[in-house]
């Protein structure tokens, strides 16, 4: 399973989620539209610890890869991967004041995939996070995309799919 937040102009039905489904994954998507980063990580907690049992990967793109990130510091024990998508590391909202003390959590397997070409958040924020997080990043894909990662899909399968240890490729 995947739990995955999706970005501040998203939606729980969006492409990144639909092409996750349509790959053979059971996606969870929390509504998040209108809420500010506190809100979002008060129910994105409360999902997560719904589902700690199960080990999901947990996700998120752009504000909700910040989101994401957050939850993994809080109880990474409870997630089987991290999957960050184009995600907003340089945002300094509450409950974040300093961008960098965000980095994965030891031993939780994290991929990123970001877009060489994105203009709403700088790669360097994603390149950054992986240097602070050191070996733990199992993958960081940068493509040649924008922002919302529209032709990487593929790509996030594909990261999906190596943090779940699956071997299956279609």
């Amino acid at each position: 399973m995947i739990i995955f937040a999706h970005g501040l102009e998203g939606t729980p039905n969006g492409s990144k989620i639909r092409s996750l489904r349509q790959a053979g994954f059971e996606v969870l998507a929390p509504d998040f539209q209108g809420m500010n980063l506190q809100e979002r990580v008060e129910l994105l907690a409360s999902v997560c610890e719904e589902h700690r049992g199960t080990r999901p990967i947990l996700a998120g793109s752009s504000y909700g890869g910040l989101t994401a990130a957050l939850i993994a510091m809080r109880m990474p024990q409870a997630f089987h991967g991290l999957l960050l998508c184009a995600p907003a590391l340089h945002l300094k909202e509450l409950p974040v004041d300093d961008e960098t003390v965000l980095v994965t959590p030891q031993g939780l397997n994290t991929a990123i995939v970001h877009g060489i070409a994105d203009d709403i958040v700088p790669i360097a924020c994603s390149i950054e996070y992986a240097e602070r997080s050191g070996k733990d990043i199992v993958v960081f894909h940068q493509v040649s995309d924008g922002h919302r990662l529209a032709g990487s899909h593929d790509e996030i399968v594909s990261a999906a799919r190596l943090l779940a240890g699956d071997t299956i490729h279609s």
